[in-house]
């Protein structure tokens, strides 16, 4: 299991301008994860050119033979899913290519399930939701859509779990992790994501919108958490006899103090 020591780091120049480190969620001796910030992606896609890559970062480190992950075990790299470069949470390695094999195929059976915390702006008034249409890529845009004809099937769950006032934070299940299918089914399902811009207008929230006399310094006031309020909170593993059963990530710290000062000021409601 993960260790309250062991974490991988970069240098300035790998995934930005500034050293980085990231806490092992768990460490075994067959698979490791990490929690991926918003905005960072996770592997070559023609819809995250120009993104930090942090499978490319690892890679390179472990080609350098770099001794912090020689003593972690980290000889190989292998990525078990894609995580969309706008969403944060659990991001999953094998370290060996039997446990790459392994773990991709529970993924392809559904076993491994696939937990989210979303905060939306806009909501229905059903209190659970279940959304199973298809989707398939745009022909011609960087998004997804709903296709009955050439989608690959998927379904999420949506479940309510508390209220801020005017905003309210939800989880999402699913057993598939398809390219922005959590986004698309919540716009569908009549979730408004906040930082959500692809699929619905979620809005987004300055601290001038909760706090009636807050003061800015200027008009370029940054939004509380500047990124897509979608977090992949907990990856669940139902393999027999496997070292471990579910990886949770808590959430950004940024997204934290959003939740906080949203009950400061709107105050809670059921």
């Amino acid at each position: 299991m993960s260790r309250d020591d062991a974490f991988i780091s970069f240098p300035p120049g790998y995934l930005g301008s500034r050293p980085v480190k990231f806490p092992l969620l768990v460490d075994t001796e067959r698979l490791f994860a990490v929690s991926k910030p918003s905005g960072m992606a996770c592997y070559q896609h023609e819809w995250s050119l120009g993104k930090p890559d942090l499978s490319m970062a690892l890679r390179r480190e472990i080609l350098g033979e770099k001794p912090q992950l020689a003593r972690l075990g980290i000889q190989g790299l292998f990525r078990i899913y894609n995580l969309d470069a706008e969403i944060s949470g659990v991001l999953l390695y094998a370290k060996t290519e039997e446990a790459e094999t392994l773990l991709k195929n529970a993924a392809g059976s559904g076993q491994l399930s696939f937990k989210y915390h979303l905060l939306v702006s806009q909501a229905p008034a059903d209190r659970s939701l279940l959304c199973d249409l298809p989707i398939a890529k745009h022909f011609h845009e960087k998004r997804m859509l709903v296709s009955h004809k050439t989608g690959k099937k998927c379904a999420t769950r949506f479940q309510y779990l508390r209220s801020y006032g005017q905003y309210e934070l939800w989880e999402a299940e699913s057993t598939e992790l398809r390219v922005h299918q959590t986004r698309l089914h919540a716009a569908e399902s009549g979730l408004k994501i906040v930082g959500e811009t692809l699929y619905s207008d979620g809005g987004q929230i300055h601290l001038s919108r909760l706090k009636r006399d807050f003061k800015r310094s200027d008009d370029r006031e940054a939004p509380i958490y500047p990124h897509l309020c979608l977090h992949l909170v907990e990856l669940g593993i139902r393999l027999p006899d496997f070292e471990t059963d579910s990886v949770c990530a808590p959430l950004p710290n940024r997204f934290e103090t959003l939740l906080k000062r949203l009950d400061t000021y709107r105050g809670r409601r059921g």
